[in-house]
């Protein structure tokens, strides 16, 4: 039976199972009972007649990997277990693949959502809960995410501080949440956090390390606004960049290139390599190319500075 109830997709609709449905599972052709809820299933023209097995599986997890936030979600989970275990084997293995992959902002999201299926079958897993703060807190760093750098450390914050709830003594949850508030201008949160990972680990050049950087904090050596804003900002001149306003990015990059606080605080090829971009579209072509030279101080072997060097050389040369 087909339900009136609206999926996030028009691809799909709802199914309601018949009272005593089952599905069978496994060699030993064991039947699960199927709830009854609407379930998602892959839109097909012929509504009068009953899905097979094999099509509510494969509904079913791909439409919870693609909303792993919808309502019913929990349930839909537990049902996969249940009837369609081998599932979760693959989404087991599409995290290991996923977490071996540059990081890149469609990756991330693909994981996420794989670790939140995995979560709500164990909502109290403290790995689970911190794999997906990290994951949160890597997408808001990438620099075509950084537009939404708020609503992803958001995340990530909430999930992590849901782990260390569970486990208070996990040093790279504490370290990582450090560097999210350090990021967000609460020091004394920072000085928290880290305080914390350095009473738990053993003496060694990382640990001296992150007591020089409390100190420096303790101090009032830091930046006085937060350094998110700077990179909400970077986000910002990226939205010119794409809507080809080219000017107004490279108005905003060359601002923070001059204040200095993303290049001490944060160096990375891509601030430079971005700000590279814009000054050439820009046509400020001798900034472009000291910027492109910049990115490979920071980085020798980051690929796409080096070949735009090379393509404003050959530019120059005819």
């Amino acid at each position: 039976m087909i339900s009136e109830e609206r999926p996030l997709d028009p691809g799909y609709q709802f199914y309601l199972p018949p009272a005593g449905r089952c599905v069978t599972v496994g060699a030993d052709e064991q039947e699960v009972l199927l709830p009854q809820i609407p379930l998602p299933l892959e839109f097909a023209p012929d509504t009068e007649t009953e899905p097979s097995d094999r099509q509510l599986g494969v509904s079913l997890y791909n439409y919870l990997r693609r909303f792993p936030d919808c309502p019913r979600c929990s349930d839909y989970a537990q049902l996969l277990q249940q009837a369609f275990p081998y599932y979760l084997t693959d989404i087991a293995s599409q995290i290991i693949m996923l977490e071996a992959k540059d990081v890149d902002a469609p990756y991330v999201r693909r994981k996420i959502n794989y670790l939140k299926i995995l979560l709500h079958l164990n909502p109290k897993n403290p790995q689970l809960l911190q794999k997906l703060g990290i994951a949160y807190f890597e997408l808001g760093m990438i620099y075509v995410e950084l537009i939404h750098i708020r609503r992803e450390f958001s995340h990530a914050v909430t999930f992590l501080q849901r782990a260390v709830n569970i486990d208070p003594q996990d040093t790279t949850t504490l370290n990582v949440l450090g560097q999210i508030c350090y990021l967000m201008g609460d020091y004394p949160a920072v000085l928290r956090y880290w305080q914390g990972v350095v009473d738990k680990i053993p003496d060694c050049t990382a640990r001296q390390l992150l007591r020089q950087r409390i100190s420096r904090i303790a101090d009032g050596q830091h930046p006085q606004c937060p350094i998110i804003d700077d990179l909400e900002a970077i986000g910002i001149a990226t939205e010119h960049f794409a809507a080809n306003e080219f000017d107004a990015a490279t108005e905003i990059m060359n601002r923070l290139e001059e204040e200095a606080i993303i290049p001490e605080e944060l160096p990375s090829p891509e601030f430079f390599y971005f700000l590279g971009l814009c000054r050439e579209k820009s046509e400020e072509l001798a900034g472009a190319f000291e910027a492109y030279t910049k990115a490979l101080q920071v980085d020798p072997e980051h690929q796409a500075s080096g070949a735009a060097i090379d393509r404003m050389t050959t530019y120059s040369g005819k």
